[in-house]
């Protein structure tokens, strides 16, 4: 094992690695391991900066001519006073000859907690239903 900054570093037996933040694995659910680059890729990423890790489909629906995709992110953000876990939940729309969207949604301008993400979803699946959806016909 080693470390930098405030990242521990374990070198596995097949070549790849995984990382701890402050102690705390990255995933706790899932083993996450890495190809050894990402340590090179960590040390250059500018503070304010953050590397994607790995993200998670949630839903998508298209409507009109749009493609919208939710997704969860996994990063490590870059800080002056070390590297930190940042996970947020992501909208990427996608329209026909014009170039992807894709932004962080923010519950009035903060990180939303999975509590808000549940929430979030549920209000969009039932608008949908109520609003957008005729049980009687498909157009």
């Amino acid at each position: 094992m080693s470390d930098f900054n405030n990242i521990s570093v374990t070198h596995l037996e097949d070549g790849m690695i995984s990382l701890m933040i402050d102690h705390q694995p990255i995933s706790e659910k899932y083993g996450m391991k890495f190809e050894a680059s990402i340590i090179d890729e960590l040390k250059n990423l500018v503070v304010g900066k953050s590397l994607k890790l790995f993200e998670q489909f949630v839903f998508s629906h298209t409507d009109l001519n749009f493609e919208h995709t939710y997704k969860y992110v996994t990063a490590i953000l870059r800080e002056e006073s070390g590297y930190q876990i940042t996970k947020n939940f992501t909208y990427l729309i996608k329209i026909d000859g014009q170039p992807e969207i894709d932004h962080i949604i923010t519950k009035q301008g903060q990180a939303m907690t999975e509590d808000d993400v549940r929430e979030f979803i549920q209000t969009h699946i039932q608008k949908s239903l109520n609003d957008y959806t005729d049980f009687k016909y498909a157009y």
